[in-house]
């Protein structure tokens, strides 16, 4: 599609994508107005077209004019260290905090988690075990989404979304719950790969922690097959 390869180019070169629309719409609005133009002086559609195209300019000259404005590199290009390995781990307990927020606030509407009051009734336990369970299962998979999408947007190397992804398997963000007496418990936390408590309690919840990974890769397995077809 015309200028598909100019948009390539400023994506590689580290352009915010929001940069490159505008730019790209204000290129194909001028090249409408250059293609009227060579109508109007009768020449046919075709050959209106090509002429226009080649008044707008080179792809190299019109990238390079847009290269040369620092203000409108993304702030994930000129740092993409700290997009791709500080934020992960927050983004995830973001999302979980969505999830463990709402049964909270049903919790906490009718005093299941007040530790004065006797043990929550069945169907909240069942309903508490069930949304962590969907919790954990979105969490880190989410979070790996996101950041293996924003790689993919910008046209950025596999290693960031690769590093991401590592740090969110390694630090392993999860969300427990437990219906002690007294002790209800709520949680969002990380069971880093170095501890020997996180090993205990991933071999306790085989089935689910094999499904968090798997889930985990996917985004990143999904931008390698990408990469690799283009």
């Amino acid at each position: 599609m015309l200028l598909d390869n100019l948009a390539e180019t400023l994506l590689k070169g580290g352009i915010a994508p929001r940069h490159v629309r505008r730019y790209l719409a204000e290129l194909r609005e001028h090249l409408e107005d250059l293609t009227e133009q060579q109508r109007r002086r009768g020449y046919d559609p075709e050959d209106a077209t090509l002429r226009a195209r080649a008044l707008l300019g080179e792809d190299d000259e019109l990238a390079a004019a847009m290269l040369e404005q620092k203000q409108f590199r993304s702030f994930t290009a000129r740092a993409p260290w700290a997009v791709f390995l500080l934020l992960p781990p927050f983004a995830a307990i973001a999302i979980g905090s969505i999830f463990i927020g709402a049964l909270v606030g049903i919790g906490t509407r009718y005093g299941f988690l007040d530790m004065r009051a006797p043990p929550p009734p069945q169907w909240f336990q069942t309903l508490a075990t069930n949304i962590v369970m969907i919790a954990n299962l979105a969490m880190m998979p989410l979070a790996a989404a996101w950041f293996t999408t924003i790689a993919a947007r910008q046209r950025l190397k596999l290693v960031w979304p690769l590093a991401t992804t590592a740090l969110l398997l390694i630090l392993f963000v999860h969300s427990d719950v437990s219906f002690v007496p007294r002790h209800e418990n709520l949680d969002i936390s990380f069971a880093p790969l170095f501890m020997a408590d996180s090993w205990r309690m991933m071999a306790e919840h085989r089935p689910l922690v094999t499904a968090q990974y798997l889930l985990t890769l996917l985004p990143l397995l999904w931008l390698y097959r990408i990469r690799q077809r283009a």
